[in-house]
């Protein structure tokens, strides 16, 4: 494994408090912040926050942190209004209340569950799936192969006259088996690729789409009539519906998560938090702004995401804290 290079930014020199201990007061904070909280639970905490010096200050810790995140303070607070049904001006059956409460609630944790679970959707309605972690090689009736990374959905729609997928997530290798009647189309968000018998990549997260050619020659387009043609060893984004310019990457980096590798070659942080997403379950959490210098290099195997998060880890002082729902949240570390 080869070792990120460090960020030009140096580190500020304030008080660091243990993990486990920061961690502890995070469960205070959400035991404290749900409703079902008991005057037992507030008597435990304040006998746990006198227990300590530390204590006091690992929870003011926790509630900065737990402020930071804009998303789980807004439900928390959607959930708060939920609980309290306004008056209403005209007198209705009782049962109508509870209807609506309960669709309020249901649309609440239904928000919540794709907004820390965003594949669920995808993963319902796709033909094929793969879990976070996990690929799965498929095999076309046209003698094209597949391999579907982790966190991956895709609709394929083979007939007499058509040869079309959709990746509705995550990341396609695709050796396309050469059929000139039949140029094999796939569908990414606003991108669409036609080719007729290739080896290349498609990845799609959120609303960027990216094309990576190993061999052959792939015509790719967007929902602007723009096109774009990629020979071996080039690649090309589209971000917000329109192509970026063609680049020119190297060929064993195209391969690379084929072969069970994740390579970073001075990559930001969202690249980094994009291949976490597609190795774990749940979201992970970062401030872009805080490591907007920050560029990682370096290889990791792509099973094991434990790896990569101690480097990030070790190598940049970033601190990982573990929330409840599958969320990973990364900071910058400030040690004295």
């Amino acid at each position: 494994m080869t070792i990120p290079n460090r960020p030009n930014t140096q580190p500020r020199h304030t008080p660091s408090l243990d993990d486990n201990t920061v961690d502890e007061a995070i469960g205070w904070y959400l035991r404290l912040k749900d409703s079902s909280a008991t005057p037992h639970d507030r008597q435990a905490f304040e006998t746990w926050l006198s227990r300590d010096p530390c204590h006091q200050l690992a929870y003011q810790e926790a509630e900065q942190l737990w402020q930071e995140i804009g998303a789980p303070a807004r439900l928390y607070a959607l959930q708060k209004a939920t609980q309290t049904v306004p008056k209403r001006r005209f007198k209705q059956p009782r049962h109508w209340g509870w209807a609506l409460a309960a669709t309020c609630l249901l649309g609440v944790l239904l928000s919540f569950e794709l907004w820390r679970e965003p594949a669920h959707l995808d993963h319902l309605i796709a033909d094929t799936t793969t879990a976070p972690g996990q690929s799965q090689h498929l095999q076309l009736a046209d003698g094209s192969s597949l391999l579907l990374d982790g966190n991956s959905a895709l609709d394929i729609d083979l007939t007499e006259m058509q040869r079309r997928l959709t990746l509705r997530r995550g990341r396609l290798w695709i050796d396309a088996a050469k059929d000139p009647q039949r140029p094999l189309i796939i569908t990414a968000g606003e991108a669409s690729v036609r080719v007729i018998g290739t080896h290349f990549s498609v990845m799609r997260s959120g609303d960027r789409v990216t094309v990576t050619v190993s061999e052959g020659q792939v015509a790719v387009s967007d929902n602007l009539d723009h096109q774009a043609m990629l020979v071996g060893g080039q690649q090309i984004a589209l971000q917000d519906g329109a192509l970026g310019p063609v680049s020119t990457v190297a060929i064993p980096l195209t391969r690379a998560w084929k072969e069970g590798r994740i390579i970073f070659d001075d990559a930001e942080i969202g690249e980094v938090v994009a291949q976490l997403e597609r190795m774990l379950p749940g979201r992970v959490l970062i401030d872009k702004q805080a490591f907007s210098e920050l560029r990682v290099s370096g290889s990791f195997h792509a099973n094991q995401p434990a790896a990569l998060i101690e480097t990030l880890t070790d190598v940049f002082g970033i601190t990982v804290h573990h929330l409840p729902g599958n969320l990973l949240w990364l900071r910058p570390t400030h040690t004295s």
